[in-house]
This record gives C-alpha cells, sequence and structure tokens, in this order.
C-alpha cells in the first residue's frame, strides 16, 4: 500500500506497506505474445489473444485459469531487469472453480496440441458470428465468484442467442434445439431435453425473483454451455436455426439418407 499518489510516469513514493487480505496470485505460466511483426488471426489484438488462448484452456480442460496480469516484459526476467516493468491487472477475479491438487491440472503436450490446432482457425467464429463470441464471452465470465444468480442468467442468455429462432416460447425452444445439438435420437435426447427444461425453470427464478439459486444449477447449466460451444470449434462451425430444425425432426442429409433408405429396403426384403 502506498500513502502518496504518484507523479506521472513514477513509482509511489515510499513508504510502501505489506496490506493483509485481498487477491493474491501465483504466476505459474508465461505466455508471451508478439505485438509487433506478427499476424495475429482474425484481426485480434495480443491482448485480445491472450484472452482467447486461455478461454480456450478454460472452456476445454481449466477452468481455474485466470490472467490476472499483463506486463511487456516476461515475468521469468522481469525481476532482474534494469527496466522497470509495465505491470496491468487483467483479471483479477477469483473463479468458483480451483485447481485439484493433482496432475490433473497440469497443462500437457496433448492439451498443446489441441489448442495449437484450434485457436487460430476458431478465431474465425468469432470474427464471423457474433452470437458465437456473445455466448463464448458470457460463458467465459460466468464462473466468477460471488455471482451465482446473474452468472446463471448469463449462461442462458448464451443459450438462448445460440439456440433460439425467436423470443417466443424460449424455454421449450431452447431446451429442444439444445438436445437435438447435443444428443443423437433417443433417450439420451429427451433426458437432455428435460434436464435443460428444470436448469430453463431455474434461470427464471433467477430473473424474476430476489431468491439466490443454488450454485449447482450454475454449474450443471455451464456444462451445458460449454459443451455446446466446444462441439462448435471442433466442427468449426455455428448451426443455423436450418440445421437445428433438420436435427430436431430427423433429417438427414441428402447423401446419408440415400444409404439409409437403401438399408431400409434391403431390410425390407431379407424380412419378406
Amino acid at each position: 500500500m502506498a500513502f502518496s499518489p504518484a507523479m506521472p510516469g513514477k513509482l509511489h513514493p515510499r513508504p510502501w506497506r505489506a496490506a493483509r487480505g485481498g487477491l493474491a496470485y501465483d504466476i505459474t505460466m508465461d505466455l508471451c505474445i508478439p505485438e509487433e511483426g506478427t499476424s495475429l488471426p482474425s484481426g485480434l489484438t495480443a491482448e485480445e489473444t491472450a484472452w482467447w488462448i486461455v478461454a480456450l484452456l478454460r472452456l476445454a480442460y481449466f477452468p481455474f485459469l485466470n490472467v490476472p496480469v499483463l506486463s511487456d516484459q516476461s515475468f521469468s526476467t522481469a525481476g532482474a531487469s534494469e527496466i522497470e516493468p509495465n505491470l496491468r491487472p487483467f483479471e483479477t477475479e477469483h473463479r468458483i472453480f480451483r485447481a485439484p491438487d493433482d496432475t490433473a491440472s497440469t497443462v500437457s503436450q496433448d492439451h498443446l496440441t489441441w489448442l495449437r490446432s484450434a485457436w487460430s482457425n476458431s478465431a474465425n467464429l468469432i470474427k464471423n458470428s457474433s452470437k458465437f463470441e456473445t455466448a463464448l464471452r458470457a460463458v467465459d465470465a460466468c464462473s466468477v465468484g460471488g455471482r451465482t444468480s446473474a452468472s446463471l442468467l448469463a449462461v442462458w442468455g448464451a443459450l438462448e442467442q445460440l439456440f433460439s429462432p425467436s423470443s417466443s416460447e424460449l424455454r421449450f425452444r431452447v431446451a429442444a434445439n439444445i438436445a437435438a445439438y447435443l444428443e443423437p435420437m433417443g433417450e439420451s435426447r429427451i433426458a437432455q431435453f428435460r434436464r435443460a427444461m428444470n436448469l430453463y425453470n431455474q434461470r427464471s427464478i433467477a430473473a424474476h425473483t430476489a431468491a439466490d439459486v443454488d450454485q449447482r444449477y450454475l454449474l450443471e447449466s455451464f456444462v451445458i454451455a460449454r459443451n455446446a460451444l466446444m462441439k462448435m470449434i471442433d466442427e468449426d462451425r455455428v448451426p443455423s436455426q436450418s440445421d437445428l430444425e433438420d436435427m430436431l425432426f430427423g433429417v438427414i442429409a441428402t447423401s446419408e439418407k440415400w444409404s439409409y433408405e437403401s438399408m431400409n429396403r434391403r431390410e425390407g426384403k431379407a424380412q419378406a
């Protein structure tokens, strides 16, 4: 803590005093992104690229990751540098997820291999689909601690963005489209539909009452949104309303439909 204001471009004058409490972080990874001389995908700035790479790791593997500070020097060398580093707070709030005390929190080569294949191409989804970008940013922010009801509304706002064709009958339409997108025809789809309907009810409680909702409903909703976004990233495509209707009503693509009908005819002859 400093006790006097700093002059422009200068450090706060002494004395400085350590303060108890507040937020504290250990820096465990150093991500270096050149600001000049490098073409970043989809017009992302260096700061946006840092967020995007970590947001992908949060979405796919490590929901507890944070980028607490940005620096114009590597953290591994800034301590010994004669030039004062420019340090800026970035993501300073703790998240509801905690890192496990085992190797499950270690970023492996497999994780980085997936990230290498996904981060650049999927950045185009941010550029070309405002629905995808809005939804992903909402889901990425929903795990900040202390905002259960607001976060639940944000997650379902993201799902409405992706799976609602209109503002009418939102609960049924969104739940049905989510189930059709994430699950094949059958019992798993109807189970997903019912789960989504129940979670949407909890979203309505958060929206229309002063009561705080149970955090488990936020976590379950987060998983649904996470799975949908991961599928879009893996397929490099955001489904259209026509795509969702085809899935919902079991419409098969032309090439698949021909082989499916041929198979049915062969089975019919065998049975006859």
